[in-house]
């Protein structure tokens, strides 16, 4: 094996142990560059640390070739990492990993063209996904490109490449809009379907989401923050700062006012974790999270605030299942959970807060051949809800029809799944903060008072939340047709 000039043998003083180190010199630009290491317990691993350090040395210069996009992507997340809070650099991580290093990881960062990406931003647009949805949103799409074009624009400056070729690249909006807006009708019934299904702590972590606390900051609360009229922010717990870290912002650390209600749902969640703490033999203490999990006192996950969001989803929506046995599931719009066995039994379960129906609701659907094909719920309203499970390619397909018969919802479910929400309301966490938005802005004496509620920095903010209303703009043309 021909000696590499870079490494160098030693011994150590006391122990006359034998190390390898590395030292040497390069020029890049004119400059000098120095490259030394010790300690390393063989000449394979100091040769591999020589070759890192050497590359890493050509890409901070903007000499290297051939550069791959997942080398550049490592290199620049190690630059960045002290810079970018804990969240942004997963959130980046995760986007590279998922999306952007199994597409483009193996290509040259000049081998990354304007139609390739586009064929990639195509794709994304139609991918399968889980329960019945197709694609990924136009937001989500022009996030995962921006972070592509920040990595590319960052090699240009480098100069690594000559150009980013995706610059101007458009994408196309309203695709797969997971819509922030919410009216007055649908907010309600969420908060009376959340009282009626949901658990005593699941309904105190629902109801702060409604005064526009941050996921985090819900997850986060502690005894020591809760008073009568109001909840003191000032950490918050994220997927990456389980033991709680600092808000989002400076302006996040504040007072929110809550009504009577709210604050007797926190006392219950006070009083119900701190069970929960003594029969797993944990100390309760003011510093305490009080949203815990019942099998160990552990703070809830992330997710869990996403999975009581899904409850309320379900239940407001029209859940659908369909399963391998023959036997469909369907929740109607009249708080009725319906079962019909595979050979045309129909029942239903009271359990959970649903109500006993009739079956003559209920009817069952045929063929020419006389074949059991689903099922057909008429609702109080006049709509009906069908369920057709011999469909070709899937497991079955539902569908939501008005009183005079007109298709409202459609949704299958695919081979693979068992469940889909027909007509689902799409409620979700940070939708209460666009819904506090909406509908404090119009009624405040002074719009900084929802700012500061908020927890933002800039009335624009506050204002980019605030979605308007249908009832709103309808005034507005009103008004506009007196004035004319």
């Amino acid at each position: 094996m021909k000696k590499d000039s870079r490494i160098y043998t030693y011994e150590t003083k006391n122990s006359r142990i034998r190390k390898y180190g590395v030292d040497f010199c390069r020029s890049y630009h004119g400059q000098k560059h120095s490259i030394r290491k010790r300690g390393f317990e063989s000449s394979y691993d100091a040769i591999e640390w020589a070759n890192k350090a050497e590359r890493d040395a050509q890409l901070n210069t903007g000499t290297a070739k051939h550069v791959t996009v997942e080398e550049y992507y490592h290199q620049w997340m190690d630059r960045n990492e002290k810079y970018w809070s804990v969240e942004t650099y997963h959130d980046y991580h995760m986007k590279f990993k998922n999306y952007l290093l199994p597409e483009f990881g193996k290509y040259e960062l000049r081998d990354v063209t304007r139609d390739q990406f586009q064929r990639f931003i195509s794709k994304l647009e139609k991918v399968p996904r889980s329960a019945g949805r197709v694609g990924y949103s136009s937001k989500t799409i022009s996030t995962i490109k921006s972070y592509m074009s920040m990595l590319l624009n960052d090699a240009v400056y480098s100069g690594i490449i000559p150009s980013n070729k995706l610059r101007n690249l458009r994408i196309k909006s309203n695709v797969g809009v997971q819509n922030s807006e919410i009216d007055v009708k649908t907010y309600d019934r969420a908060i009376k379907t959340a009282d009626r299904i949901l658990s005593p702590g699941y309904l105190a972590a629902f109801y702060l989401s409604l005064v526009a606390l941050r996921h985090g900051e819900i997850l986060g609360m502690q005894p020591k923050n809760i008073f009568e009229d109001h909840v003191h922010i000032d950490l918050t717990r994220t997927a990456h700062q389980p033991e709680g870290g600092k808000t989002k912002t400076p302006a996040a650390v504040r007072n929110v006012p809550i009504t009577p209600k709210i604050y007797q749902l926190l006392q219950g969640a006070v009083r119900y974790a701190r069970q929960l703490y003594l029969d797993n033999d944990k100390q309760f203490t003011s510093d305490s999270f009080i949203f815990v999990n019942e099998e160990d006192a552990s703070p809830w996950s992330y997710t869990r605030l996403n999975y009581i969001f899904d409850i309320i989803n379900m239940a407001m929506g029209n859940r659908i299942a369909v399963y391998g046995s023959g036997s469909i599931y369907v929740d109607d719009s009249d708080g009725h959970h319906i079962i019909v066995d595979s050979n045309g039994q129909i029942r239903f379960a009271t359990d959970n807060g649903f109500q006993p129906g009739k079956k003559s609701m209920v009817k069952l659907t045929y063929n020419i051949m006389d074949e059991y094909t689903g099922i057909e719920v008429t609702n109080e309203d006049g709509s009906k809800i069908l369920v057709t499970t011999q469909v070709e390619n899937v497991k079955a397909e539902a569908r939501l029809l008005d009183k005079s018969g007109r298709e409202i919802a459609n949704a299958t479910i695919g081979d693979k799944a068992n469940v889909t929400i027909l007509n689902n309301p799409h409620i979700f966490p940070h939708k209460m903060r666009h819904a506090f938005a909406t509908f404090s802005v119009p009624v405040a004496d002074d719009p900084v008072d929802v700012m500061k509620i908020m927890g933002h920095t800039d009335l624009r903010m506050t204002r980019y939340y605030d979605n308007g209303t249908k009832v709103g703009q309808q005034k507005i043309v009103n008004m506009m047709e007196r004035l004319g």
